[in-house]
């Protein structure tokens, strides 16, 4: 039988065991005495990927570079234990790779040494120091432009193959800021995770793997390094930086055990059906809704009135809600909107003058803070009628606008949750396809 075994013919169990029990004397030969051995460890294979071969070496120098990144014991045990999973990006690393040279995408020198002089900055290494603080602990700085390229190319690859697949509704951006208006007032929490995906593992095992980072973070490794060396979320790229989160909008498992952490506390490992999180809570705060401060923001209103007398039925009520919600919507611009609000609505309609959003109740707060220039909102029951409000100015005194700041952002959220999903599938289709050897 061919020594040689395919990734997809054997489990991760197996797997997991083989390259431990094969890394036992490698790591040890290659790390422990790095000088006779080099050339042997570059001569022997731990992978092929398709027709990219992976050396025992190259592995090697990943794990020491993982352990000094990360603050982990560089001890042969933790080698032992880490060994399976970054085999397991290296080749990821070797699959975005040969995709970037099929899209014939190329990274210049210049942006590897730019995203580098980012991480000598975040590490407090002096500019241009970096490889020789490697080198200082017997890592080839080869091993980090390898792993810088191979990110970098992801990016674009994924934005080649499916930026322009993604739209975003302006109701989806609606929807989340009136959720972000319905939790003022409540908690939020900035926080951070480290995701572990079930993929050919067991439930157990998984656990088990998250529970070993939960002991080394707080045995001091760093939980930045450790989410991007370890974690498979989106948010890896960033050390594991989610932002500010109501728990309402987290699955519920996460939801709940994010309430019972205080600042600076880590989560036990948590169950979900997809994989097993750890969470870092790094601040709290009470939710404002909107970002900016409400005394700085000024709105130009307009209103639609439509009298409705206060001893009317409630049938009386909902036809006129219904036609006031029908003439709003017809309506795409504040002149548009005085011209029907005049032809169709009582004399109490008109403009109404700029305001601070300090200045009003708080239910009308709520209806027009969200909305952007030209946005009208929902019907109002009022004493005399119903109302709908159309924001026909926005203005601050920071000289930025704190709703398009927030339409932005909530954009960007949802296009990079989107694209994470999109290049997760597109890469475990790489794998699928791909020819992987262990030969460990």
């Amino acid at each position: 039988m061919s020594k040689l075994r395919t990734i997809q013919d054997i489990s991760g169990t197996i797997i997991r065991r083989l390259i431990c029990a094969a890394l036992l004397s490698v790591i040890c030969i290659v790390t422990v005495q790095p000088k006779p051995a080099t050339s042997q460890a570059t001569l022997n294979i731990a992978a092929i990927v398709n027709d990219d071969v992976i050396s025992v070496y190259d592995l090697s120098q990943r794990i020491l570079l993982v352990t000094a990144f990360s603050n982990l014991p560089n001890t042969q045990q933790t080698h032992q234990r880490i060994a399976p999973d970054v085999l397991r990006r290296l080749i990821s690393e070797k699959l975005r790779l040969q995709e970037a040279k099929r899209l014939e995408i190329e990274i210049e020198d210049a942006r590897i040494d730019a995203s580098i002089a980012e991480i000598e900055k975040k590490r407090g290494i002096p500019p241009g120091q970096m490889s020789t603080a490697l080198e200082q602990r017997g890592i080839d700085p080869e091993t980090l432009r390898q792993q810088v390229k191979a990110e970098l190319a992801w990016v674009d690859i994924v934005r080649a193959l499916f930026r322009r697949l993604v739209t975003i509704s302006e109701q989806e951006v609606d929807d989340v800021l009136q959720e972000m208006q319905e939790n003022a007032g409540k908690p939020e929490y900035l926080l951070s995770e480290i995701f572990l995906a079930y993929d050919e593992q067991s439930r157990a095992e998984v656990k088990n793997q998250a529970q070993q980072l939960l002991q080394q973070i707080k045995s001091g490794a760093s939980w930045r390094e450790i989410a991007v060396n370890f974690s498979e979320s989106i948010s890896a790229r960033s050390g594991g930086d989610v932002g500010w989160v109501a728990p309402s909008s987290l699955d519920p498992a996460l939801g709940n055990s994010l309430r019972n952490l205080k600042v600076g506390q880590v989560s036990q490992p948590i169950t979900t059906d997809e994989g097993v999180y750890l969470l870092l809570v790094r601040d709290t705060r009470i939710a404002e809704g909107i970002g900016t401060a409400k005394e700085e923001v000024t709105l130009g209103l307009h209103q639609l009135h439509l009298a409705v007398p206060q001893n009317a039925s409630p049938q009386a009520v909902a036809q006129a809600t219904q036609n006031a919600r029908q003439l709003a919507a017809g309506a795409s611009s504040c002149e548009s909107f005085a011209g029907m609000a005049e032809t169709q609505g009582s004399p109490s309609s008109g403009y109404l003058g700029e305001f601070k959003l300090d200045q009003l109740s708080q239910q009308f707060r709520n209806m027009v803070a969200p909305l952007n220039v030209n946005e009208v909102s929902q019907p109002l029951r009022t004493a005399d009628g119903v109302i709908v409000l159309m924001v026909c100015s926005r203005q601050s005194e920071s000289g930025q606008d704190p709703v398009a700041e927030a339409r932005a952002e909530i954009e960007r959220q949802i296009l990079n949750r989107r694209l994470g999903r999109m290049a997760d599938q597109h890469e475990e289709k790489l794998r699928r396809q791909a020819f992987i050897d262990i030969r460990l």
